[in-house]
């Protein structure tokens, strides 16, 4: 019989199946305590995406503006250096950490994880990774960026032509993916690394 506690009010609950993607949730606060999907090949895919998307929005151009005869292109580190620039290094530092840095560790833990999971072995160092995924998850913000370039763009219409790049289309392709991912039981990397443990 396996137990699960409540993270928000400790209550322990015995672990049944859930169907499909559904949400298991606190018999006393209501609060959501695990999710039924927890296939790790379609973690694995999943992640493997947030990853190309990843790569794709720091490589290429976010936006290309035409204003007045000069084209300028943005990407997320022009986007990271003119916040340091305008005097706004808090502002620079925190795009980084939640756009750059968090996403790249959380995306390369999973993988960490995932990969060997899913060939039936152990990962090194299974129980500090699985900590620092639960430490990091909260600190990723790509989906509120991704929001944010919307708004910009649109304000951005009546004072420049603006053209979507293909750093966009990742950074989309990541927001979702990582929304995704939310969606999957972590119960499940652990259960699978106790049933794979020498």
């Amino acid at each position: 019989m396996e137990l699960v506690i409540c993270s928000y009010c400790d209550t322990v609950h015995r672990r049944i199946a859930a169907a499909g993607r559904d949400t298991m949730r606190c018999v006393t606060c209501g609060s959501p305590i695990y999710r039924g999907n927890g296939d790790l090949g379609a973690m694995l895919a999943v992640t493997v995406t947030a990853a190309t998307g990843f790569l794709v929005a720091n490589a290429l151009p976010l936006l290309t503006l035409t204003s007045g005869g000069h084209r300028t292109q943005a990407t997320l580190w022009h986007a990271i250096v003119a916040s340091y620039d305008t005097k706004l290094p808090f502002v620079a530092i925190a795009l980084t950490l939640t756009l750059i840095v968090t996403p790249a560790i959380e995306l390369g833990l999973l993988l960490w994880l995932l990969v060997p999971l899913c060939l039936g072995a152990r990962p090194l160092a299974f129980v500090a990774m699985m900590a620092a995924l639960r430490t990091l998850r909260p600190w990723r913000m790509v989906e509120v960026f991704f929001l944010g370039v919307i708004v910009a763009v649109v304000k951005l219409a009546a004072l420049a032509t603006s053209v979507p790049g293909w750093g966009m289309f990742g950074v989309a392709v990541m927001a979702a993916a990582l929304v995704s991912l939310s969606s999957f039981d972590l119960g499940a990397l652990w259960r699978r690394a106790e049933q794979v443990a020498p």
